[in-house]
Order: structure tokens, then C-alpha cells, then sequence
């Protein structure tokens, strides 16, 4: 009896805990609905990186300007000598996506932005086919308390077959 007292008040506990991060979970959703949110790496006045990733040889970047401007893309380095990739691209307002092919040399990809009087270094790195996105507090909430519940039902699986006596294994002697 008291083991179902201990395992009705875990579930009561995991029931409420999840709500709780299923709540926080909505109200970050709901924060980042405008779309300029996003776009926090200020170029200059006009333009900002809203995101930037290596996609096998190309950098694809997300630029958000204010009005219709050209800006040029260039390779940002490459190990030893050589011609470094360079795309000139015209703008519109709002968001725009731009691709440029580099060579890949394993540690030093990334791009600089030349917006009017602005030359802009960016980092880009490979983004994670296996682990994607921009994780937050909630998710890390979520995925430990996840596996907290996981560990505890199995704990509490493998008491009950001892205390009921259906445990068929021989008791280890340490």
C-alpha cells in the first residue's frame, strides 16, 4: 500500500511539473512573432543578420534591411593563398536570403558584408542535422524532468517485482 501512496504522488508531481513547462513553452512562442525580433545582429541602421549557416560549401545568410540597398558578400579567409568567392546582391525591404559558395577548409568559414560604410565580419557554422535549432530554458526543463520520470518509473518497476516477489534473478552477492 505504501508503495502506491509513493507512486501515485510521483505522478501527481510529474502531471503538474509538466504543465508548467508546457505553459512557459506558449508564452516564448508568443513573444517572437514579429519577425524583425529575430534579427538582433546589427550590420548598421538599416540591416541586420537574422541568421547565418554553412550548408555543405554555400553560406546561406538571412538579411533583414529597412529599405532596398546592394550589398557585397565576400569569403571571409581561406587558409594559404587564392581568390576569395565575391557576390554582389541587391536588396528589398524586409528579409532577403543570400548563398554564397566558399571553400570549406574546417574551422575559419564565415563571410564579411560590405552595407555602405560598414564592413561586417560573420562566423557561420555548420548547422546540426541531429540536434537542431536554438534551444531555450523550457527545453532543458523539459528534457530533465523527461528523464527524471523515465529514471524514477523504472526504479520504481524493478522495487515492485523485489517486494512482490516476482523477480525471477538471483541475488547478487558483492
Amino acid at each position: 500500500m505504501r508503495l502506491l501512496t509513493i507512486f501515485a504522488t510521483l505522478l501527481v508531481a510529474t502531471a503538474f511539473a509538466t504543465g508548467a513547462v508546457a505553459a512557459q513553452e506558449n508564452t516564448t512562442a508568443n513573444a517572437s512573432t514579429n519577425a524583425t525580433e529575430e534579427c538582433t545582429e546589427r550590420i548598421n541602421q538599416y540591416t541586420a543578420i537574422c541568421s547565418a549557416e554553412l550548408d555543405g560549401s554555400d553560406v546561406v545568410i538571412d538579411i533583414y534591411t529597412e529599405g532596398p540597398q546592394t550589398v557585397v558578400v565576400t569569403e571571409a579567409f581561406r587558409k594559404g593563398s587564392g581568390i576569395l568567392e565575391q557576390r554582389r546582391v541587391r536588396l528589398d525591404e524586409g528579409r532577403n536570403t543570400v548563398r554564397l559558395t566558399v571553400t570549406v577548409d574546417g574551422g575559419s568559414e564565415g563571410v564579411t558584408i560590405a552595407a555602405g560604410d560598414v564592413l561586417y565580419q560573420k562566423e557561420v557554422r555548420t548547422s546540426s542535422t541531429i540536434v537542431a535549432g536554438p534551444f531555450t530554458a523550457s527545453d532543458a526543463q523539459a528534457a530533465g524532468l523527461g528523464g527524471g520520470v523515465g529514471v524514477a518509473l523504472v526504479t520504481l518497476y524493478i522495487v515492485a517485482k523485489v517486494v512482490y516477489g516476482r523477480n525471477q534473478e538471483s541475488e547478487r552477492l558483492a
